[in-house]
């Protein structure tokens, strides 16, 4: 382990909160990622002699840095808006704040380019796999890991009128309108617009987060308890500036949905899910 190194080129702004709520958000949330994924780091079949790496949208730091020490002779970089990330890291990983939506900068290629929930933060997103390509080396990979609004249901357990559905699909339709689209249906043209810019063995894998402890599995189980404990605790500060600013609802309004969606979500009769 060594001290971080930081580096700043370019001004930009973070549109989500930046404070200790949002840390242990982002921590939780990498929880349930390593639980779902059985605890690999990534699905791309890299070899063992790669050499350049890149986390776009790192978030707090935590996959850069258990990538970086499972990988020591790989110089690893972690990017994110936000300065979040601690002091102390593995000496093969540095940490820059910058902005993928942005023309990149990166003079070395990399063999592996890994995302983790950037949809909000990516408009365009054949500009961004364009770069994620001219910025790969030959045979390298990019691994896309993506969650969807609105939550859903495969069951009659809840209704599109629930009102944990009904605030999720507008929090969907309000981000879109912004110019920003994280249905899934966004995400399901991903593998044709890898291949548009010249990616091959392109391969989509979908999976769910279910909401509570309902689903069977003991995996399953663990990610929906871990993610109601995520929206529990977060799912007002979240949708505040959304409902209230982009959409002008009145406090007292939101007061009541925000009461609304939470037991909702803690209704263990309620099969509903995130789609990742």
């Amino acid at each position: 382990m060594g001290n971080g190194t930081m580096l700043t080129p370019k001004r930009v702004n973070y549109a989500l909160p930046n404070n200790e709520q949002e840390i242990d958000r982002l921590e939780l949330q990498h929880r349930i990622w390593d639980i779902m994924l059985g605890g690999r780091l990534n699905l791309a079949p890299l070899s063992r002699d790669i050499t350049h790496a890149i986390d776009i949208g790192c978030g707090t730091g935590a996959w850069a840095i258990e990538f970086a020490d499972a990988n020591p002779n790989c110089d690893v970089i972690g990017a994110d808006l936000s300065p979040i990330q601690p002091d102390v890291v593995p000496r093969n990983l540095t940490f820059l704040v910058d902005d993928a939506s942005a023309e990149w900068t990166y003079s070395t290629p990399f063999d592996y380019i890994h995302t983790r929930a950037i949809s909000s933060g990516i408009k365009d997103w054949p500009a961004f796999l364009e770069q994620c390509f001219r910025h790969l080396k030959p045979g390298g990979w990019v691994e896309l890991q993506e969650f969807h609004l609105p939550f859903t249901c495969d069951d009659s357990s809840t209704t599109p009128d629930t009102a944990v559905r009904t605030w999720s699909a507008s929090l969907t339709s309000a981000i879109g309108k912004a110019g920003i689209d994280v249905s899934a249906e966004n995400s399901y043209s991903h593998p044709k617009r890898l291949r548009d810019v010249g990616f091959i063995n392109v391969e989509m894998i979908n999976a769910k987060w279910p909401i509570g402890p309902w689903a069977r599995g003991e995996k399953e189980k663990r990610i929906g308890a871990l993610f109601l404990k995520d929206l529990e605790g977060n799912v007002e500060n979240l949708s505040k500036r959304i409902m209230m600013g982009m959409m002008g609802m009145p406090e007292d309004e939101f007061a009541k949905t925000m009461e609304l969606v939470l037991r909702d979500i803690r209704n263990s009769r309620h099969h509903m899910y995130m789609p990742v």
